[in-house]
């Protein structure tokens, strides 16, 4: 089970969740992970300020679990940061170059369709974005 830090903040009046894992030793991780895989769920139902309705984000738990460690097996890749703004979730994680991000991703897809999920990945081997994001908000 992973421990998270969590903030919460306001970005352009509205609410910003974001968490991250408490031990995610970047510099051991950075050699065997370079490309970021960024996976957007888009809320069915959300209150006027972006964030998922109450009953609506409880029922999410589950694939909120089955995201997150959607790359545990075989260290594929992990989990760097949850952010929850105006309407959508976005699970950003770094990933191996031989990980099938996409096809993890599309298998999540078809097991949820009542959900909007989206994706993408790009190379990322400094952990540029990670350390930029941390350093502004954490």
């Amino acid at each position: 089970m992973r421990t998270w830090l969590t903030a919460e903040k306001t970005y352009e009046g509205f609410p910003l969740f974001l968490r991250r894992p408490a031990a995610l030793d970047i510099e051991s991780l950075r050699p065997q992970l370079p490309n970021l895989a960024v996976l957007t769920h888009k809320f069915a139902k959300r209150k006027p300020n972006g964030l998922p309705a109450p009953d609506y984000n409880h029922g999410l738990a589950t694939l909120d679990r089955e995201i997150v460690s959607a790359f545990d097996i075989d260290r594929m890749g992990a989990p760097a940061l949850v952010e929850t703004y105006g309407g959508e979730r976005n699970y950003y994680f770094y990933v191996a170059l031989d990980t099938d991000a996409s096809g993890i991703f599309s298998a999540l897809a078809r097991r949820y369709p009542e959900e909007k999920l989206s994706w993408s990945i790009r190379s990322d081997p400094g952990w540029d974005f990670i350390e930029t994001y941390a350093r502004e908000n954490f």
